[in-house]
């Protein structure tokens, strides 16, 4: 699977690291036929750019619940911050980790549900400030919205950087697909053989 070990190995002989993931991340949307707004776009760019130069004891995964707890807690400065690291860790989790799901008890549907409301509570968090908080809740707005769309990206960026992509089984990638509805676990799907189908959780 992807990690930060992997993202530093391929631009060490790089310059500039955003250069070097705002190429990956343009790739990675023609790959996919996806476009993302220039909004997401730099913002994921940035985000992996984040996630490089943090040490290896600001990179450990954070259990979501217990920062959302703090977040209902905490005045309104903290709030944004907490629930930034909320929205970022599910993300990047959605996207370099999906493997790591197969061993929890929990589904990737939980990170990526976490990380949209987390995204979108920033958004209102930061609405009718002044104009740089203004666009940030934009941006925040756009994340929230694009948030499959954004895994996707990493995901794809995640194949390029590990062969985790050739590990998994049609089984994790079908039940990747159910709780994400992703077009790229899809097409993947289809590649080998099989037809999603998504089947309704509705009681009779």
């Amino acid at each position: 699977m992807g990690s930060k070990s992997d993202l530093s190995t391929l631009w060490m002989t790089e310059v500039n690291p955003t250069q070097f993931f705002h190429e990956m991340v343009v790739e990675a949307q023609e790959r996919q036929r996806l476009k993302l707004t220039e909004n997401v776009e730099f913002y994921i760019v940035n985000l992996l750019c984040g996630y490089l130069r943090a040490s290896d004891s600001d990179s450990n995964e954070d259990c979501l619940a217990l920062i959302l707890k703090k977040a209902l807690e905490s005045s309104h400065s903290e709030k944004i911050a907490l629930y930034k690291k909320l929205a970022d860790t599910a993300l990047y989790f959605s996207g370099f980790f999906q493997e790591y799901f197969n061993r929890k008890s929990f589904d990737i549907r939980y990170y990526v549900t976490m990380g949209e409301s987390a995204y979108n509570e920033l958004s209102n968090l930061l609405k009718g400030k002044n104009t740089y908080q203004e666009t940030m809740s934009t941006i925040y707005y756009e994340m929230s919205k694009n948030f499959t769309v954004a895994v996707d990206i990493l995901l794809d960026i995640s194949e390029q950087t590990t062969n985790q992509n050739n590990e998994r089984t049609i089984l994790s990638l079908y039940d990747a697909w159910l709780n994400t509805a992703s077009p790229k676990l899809e097409k993947e799907l289809f590649h080998r053989g099989v037809n999603p189908i998504k089947v309704s959780t509705r009681k009779v």
